[in-house]
């Protein structure tokens, strides 16, 4: 894995690529914002898995920008490329906030 890159300046949102793209690949723009998406959710104190589309091989789509998603994922999401591969490690306040989302993310 390379070092983590801090999108936010304040260590809010840091993404480490793990397998990075073809250099021509694409990012989204204003005109193509639809990703589609593979992730794991895990909890950075325990490591478990609260959320996954890896088990039933499902893909995640929405559209960037819009407020759809976690703050961390529009913000991260948009730095990608097809077909990269990144670890993207989120604080309180860009993910479900302080209160978290129950019962799969405790609050803080």
């Amino acid at each position: 894995m390379g070092d983590a890159i801090d999108l936010t300046g304040d260590g809010g949102v840091l993404k480490t690529i793990i397998k990075q793209a073809k250099p021509d690949a694409l990012t989204p723009t204003e005109n193509l914002p639809l990703v589609d998406v593979h992730y794991e959710g895990t909890l950075a104190e325990t490591g478990g898995v609260f959320d996954t589309t890896h088990e039933d091989n499902t893909v995640f789509s929405f559209e960037l920008g819009k407020g759809t998603v976690i703050k961390a994922w529009d913000i991260a999401l948009k730095t990608m490329k097809v077909g990269e591969v990144a670890k993207i490690t989120c604080k309180p306040e860009y993910a479900y906030g302080a209160a978290g989302s129950p019962p799969d993310i405790p609050a803080e």
